[in-house]
């Protein structure tokens, strides 16, 4: 089962939450979805029938509408927890699986800012739905297996490789793979050694160089050929990677 990203989850409480000795989960059916955060214990409880234990370093998501039984003590679990709605899909490979690990430093810094906004009464829609973003952001990039990783960032290597000539930005390589920027940038930095963007400049300038040295196009009409809607963007990206100037390079060639 996984947190689909489509429609945009909407934020509705942030909390802590402390198990005492022989507490039990509540029994109930609510009507928001929970993202529970394990800081420690031990929780238990059973949703819609099927046992569910969490221990010190995971998340779980419980969905809105199932019935959740506290069967059994808890062993005094401490957790942060993240009402939201959303919309879940047992076959999107691609969203959030509702269980899976957390970084509790990362957890800690937006719970921090969570309490900072409530206590300023800085709680706005935006700041708090943001923040809620910022924690699946965090929640996602240590679930996507290496595999699938590594699937993307072949995959964002070929679309570059084939649009190099097409204005291409972060934010719409991040929209394409539904990912955030960071995120885009470091899975394709964790593949290759180099950015998106970096690539992307190593492409266009390689074929400047294929063009300054096999036809008379001027050295204007290749920087534009190759994506470049500016040309001293161009010239200043050309010398640095080949110590000189496109006309010196296509001057040196000839016989």
């Amino acid at each position: 089962m996984f947190l689909c990203r489509q429609p945009l989850c909407e934020f509705k409480y942030f909390g802590f939450r402390q198990f005492e000795k022989g507490e039990k989960h509540i029994t109930r059916t609510f009507g928001e979805s929970v993202i529970i955060m394990m800081l420690d214990g031990v929780l238990r409880f059973r949703e819609d029938g099927v046992p569910v234990t969490l221990t010190a370093g995971e998340y779980y998501i419980q969905r809105a509408g199932l019935f959740q039984e506290g069967h059994r003590p808890s062993d005094e679990p401490k957790y942060y927890y993240l009402h939201f709605n959303a919309s879940f899909s047992s076959s999107d490979a691609d969203g959030l699986p509702i269980r899976g690990k957390i970084n509790e430093s990362s957890l800690r810094a937006v719970a921090e800012e969570y309490e900072r906004l409530y206590r300023s009464h800085e709680a706005n829609f935006f700041a708090l739905n943001a923040l809620m973003y910022e924690l699946l952001a965090g929640l996602e990039n240590r679930t996507v297996p290496e595999k699938k990783r590594t699937v993307i960032a072949k995959d964002i290597k070929r679309y570059l490789a084939s649009e190099f000539r097409s204005p291409i930005t972060l934010s719409d390589l991040a929209e394409r793979y539904n990912y955030s920027e960071d995120y885009t940038i470091k899975i394709f930095k964790r593949e290759y050694g180099t950015t998106p963007y970096q690539y992307l400049i190593k492409k266009r300038l390689q074929e400047a160089e294929r063009l300054l040295l096999t036809t008379v196009i001027s050295v204007e009409e290749i920087s534009r050929a190759v994506g470049y809607n500016d040309f001293s963007t161009f010239y200043r990206d050309f010398k640095k990677r080949f110590g000189m100037s496109p006309r010196e390079l296509r001057e040196r060639a000839l016989p």
